[in-house]
């Protein structure tokens, strides 16, 4: 078995990754969605234990992608319920003291002079200006909750060798790192990198953080209910942008493959960066000009146009992609992004969304407002009832 399941988590991220032999799987949970999904991702995790008649259920890895309130405050309320049922054997996230521990910058590449620790300041520091994006802030007090609760829980955390208790990341000076965990799930780490971690610092005293609400979309009309300037049908555009938000630059981005299946995981992450670590791996693996198969691609950022370019689809060779979010918020996924698939995909691809939404529907219910501009033809998959979220199993 290798399946990963999108929970429905708003607009953010709550993933399960199960695999090996069906009823003896081994379990991964990345992110954790807002404070409601901590409901949603935990009578999941029970479900599954009952399943099993066990009386613990085991996860082998939690990973925190980024400090982003979608993804953060589900495992932070999770975690703080302390179920004596659940046993996490290592949690991967990039906190305080992983931050602290950086080096000090030594280029304007890498964001200037100044260690971590300076930037980072005291644990109750924070800025006076909340920002207009509740659901998708900075959380640098979030981080320091979690950090926090990890800490006097004495929770297994970032306790892998590779890692030693220290950040999570990858360096230019060395191959990408690979992890295998019990199960034979092998992990290949393709960010973040520390010019990301130390764009972090710089920006923790910066940001307040984030409501853990989700707000309403508030429906007046199409261009409400379709992506930030999206209308229907999409039409192609040659401009790109790129993110700039130093939490999703910070995000934990894995390639994870068992028994010969692969599954690409990129948390928030930056467009260039995926492409340059996806780069790497295709040239340390022999391929050339050749691209990487992957069964799926769990997009980045929700299907951000700004998180998704020609650079990392023409790195690429697959058909799934998934897209987490119910619309809200951002109103993502945008458009754009799911046309570049379309323009850049060598095959038909399948969209496969966790939210029936206004979002999101257009792309079954028009499809040949898409397929009659010369776009090539592909499938989607949506829950088979409201609230189950989707599972592709491979």
């Amino acid at each position: 078995m290798f399946r990963l399941e999108m929970l429905p988590a708003r607009c953010g991220d709550c993933l399960l990754l199960e695999y090996g032999p069906p009823g003896a799987s081994r379990l991964v949970v990345i992110d954790g969605g807002l404070g409601e999904t901590a409901a949603v991702l935990w009578n999941r995790l029970e479900g599954l234990r009952h399943e099993r008649g066990a009386e613990t259920l085991e996860i082998e890895l939690l990973v925190v992608t980024h400090i982003d309130n979608d993804h953060i405050v589900g495992i932070i309320e999770l975690l703080k319920a302390a179920h004596p049922t659940l046993m996490i054997h290592d949690i991967w996230f990039n906190g305080r003291p992983q931050l602290m521990g950086l080096p000090a910058a030594s280029s304007p590449a890498q964001g200037g002079g100044g260690l971590p620790g300076d930037l980072l300041g005291g644990a109750d520091a924070g800025a006076p200006a909340a920002l207009p994006t509740p659901a998708d802030l900075l959380g640098p007090r979030q981080g320091d909750a979690l950090s926090g609760l990890l800490a006097a829980r004495k929770l297994p955390w970032n306790a892998h060798p590779l890692w030693q208790g220290r950040a999570v990341m990858v360096s230019e000076q060395a191959a990408l790192p690979v992890v295998t965990l019990g199960g034979g799930l092998r992990l290949t780490v393709l960010g973040p990198t520390f010019p990301r971690l130390y764009k972090l610092c710089q920006s923790w005293l910066d940001v307040l953080g984030g409501s853990d609400e989700a707000p309403a979309t508030n429906a007046g009309g199409p261009a409400d209910l379709l992506g930030r300037g999206d209308v229907w049908p999409p039409s192609w555009q040659d401009a790109v942008s790129g993110d700039t938000s130093a939490a999703n630059g910070s995000s934990i981005m894995l390639l994870a493959e068992h028994a010969g299946r692969s599954i690409l995981l990129a948390g928030d992450g930056y467009a260039p960066d995926l492409a340059r670590a996806l780069e790497r791996l295709r040239q340390a693996r022999g391929l050339g000009e050749a691209r990487l198969p992957l069964d799926a691609f769990k997009l980045a950022h929700h299907g951000s146009a700004n998180n998704l370019d020609a650079a990392v689809l023409g790195k690429i060779d697959c058909s799934r992609y998934l897209i987490s979010t119910d619309g809200s918020t951002h109103k993502h996924p945008d458009n754009q992004a799911l046309l570049r698939i379309l323009r850049h995909t060598p095959r038909r691809p399948e969209f496969l969304f966790n939210y029936d939404a206004a979002t999101t529907a257009p792309w079954r219910d028009g499809k040949a407002d898409v397929v009659e501009q010369g776009f090539q033809n592909y499938a989607t998959r949506f829950p088979a009832q409201p609230g189950e979220g989707v599972r592709l199993e491979l």
